[in-house]
């Protein structure tokens, strides 16, 4: 039953996974429209292999949680640093349905970290 427990922790990882790969898809449109004014840019292949990344992370965080502790550091401070530099590429590309998309994986990756998982009776 403990691999079932949806915590908000749990479902924060979830959103930043489901925003991350709806970022990605974003930014695969906006390189492939030439009206984006970004179309083919190398930064724009940047932003979508970091919210590829960003959403492996985030199903990485959402699993149920068997890895080491260093491994789950390595991940939040990671996804931390992608919602960061994706958020403000998003920004500096005009892309704000990506800017957005990243508030709302900043707002997960807050609940994820700030809400304490439940640990079920062994």
């Amino acid at each position: 039953m403990a691999s079932t427990l949806w915590t908000i922790s749990r479902a924060g990882a979830w959103i930043i996974a489901l925003a991350a790969t709806a970022g990605c898809v974003v930014s695969i449109v906006n390189y492939l429209d030439p009206a984006s004014g970004i179309a083919g840019e190398a930064g724009t292949v940047l932003v979508i292999v970091s919210t590829a990344l960003l959403a492996s992370f985030g199903w990485l965080l959402g699993d149920d949680g068997r890895r080491g502790m260093f491994f789950r550091v390595f991940f939040v401070t990671s996804s931390l640093l992608d919602i960061i530099g994706t958020g403000l590429a998003g920004y500096l590309l005009h892309s704000q349905a990506l800017f957005l998309l990243m508030l709302v994986s900043f707002a997960a990756w807050l609940a994820h970290v700030f809400f304490r998982r439940r640990r079920a009776a062994a």
